[in-house]
């Protein structure tokens, strides 16, 4: 498994739960080798009833988010990233708010040969937790720490049994401690099953 970089970013806090308000630039990070295979202990790897092609996760993170999708997560108009970046283990787009400290991010990662298995392999060393899936799909916040006091988290999303891709979150500085980024993250993550499953 390869531990792809966390992306900086946004997040205000609204009505219902916490909802993307604002988002900024991406912070470094090297990827890490790990291993190939889910833990034997822990929960076990989902399996996925209606996988997507995973040739998806092949194209640009950057339209993973519709312009309105991305407008209805910010209070102000972010800036986006003006290409896609390619970290040697995944492809990201973030799309940013820098005034306030915020930043929501896509992740194709191509190094997950094994889809979400690659994430469940981490779980023992470090941040590891099973959320709620989205669509259908299987959904884990995972990290090398748990940064949730500091406003940000990552999820990743296997859409097949081959191919997962990561949301990143970053709340705006204002909303950190105001809201779990985990759910954010989550919600960020459901829009772009959109947007995939709707090019497939």
């Amino acid at each position: 498994m390869v531990r792809v970089s966390r992306l900086g970013g946004v997040v205000g806090v609204l009505a219902l739960t916490s909802l993307i308000a604002a988002c900024s630039g991406a912070t470094g990070g090297t990827p890490e080798p790990s291993p190939s295979s889910p833990s034997s202990t822990g929960p076990a790897v989902p399996k996925i009833e209606a996988p997507l092609p995973a040739s998806l996760i092949q194209g640009d993170p950057c339209a993973a988010l519709t312009s309105a999708q991305v407008d209805g997560l910010f209070t102000n108009t972010p800036t986006r990233d003006q290409a896609a970046k390619d970290t040697g283990a995944a492809k990201s787009c973030g799309w940013h708010d820098i005034d306030r400290g915020s930043l929501i991010g896509i992740q194709f990662v191509y190094a997950w040969k094994h889809g979400l298995a690659d994430v469940y392999a981490t779980q023992g060393r470090g941040f590891f937790k099973v959320l709620a899936p989205v669509q259908g799909y299987p959904v884990v916040a995972y990290g090398p720490t748990d940064d949730r006091s500091s406003g940000a988290c990552g999820v990743a999303v296997g859409i097949a049994d081959n191919a997962a891709f990561e949301a990143d979150v970053q709340f705006a500085n204002s909303a950190v401690g105001k809201g779990d980024p985990c759910d954010d993250a989550r919600k960020v993550a459901d829009l772009a099953i959109t947007t995939l499953k709707a090019s497939a």
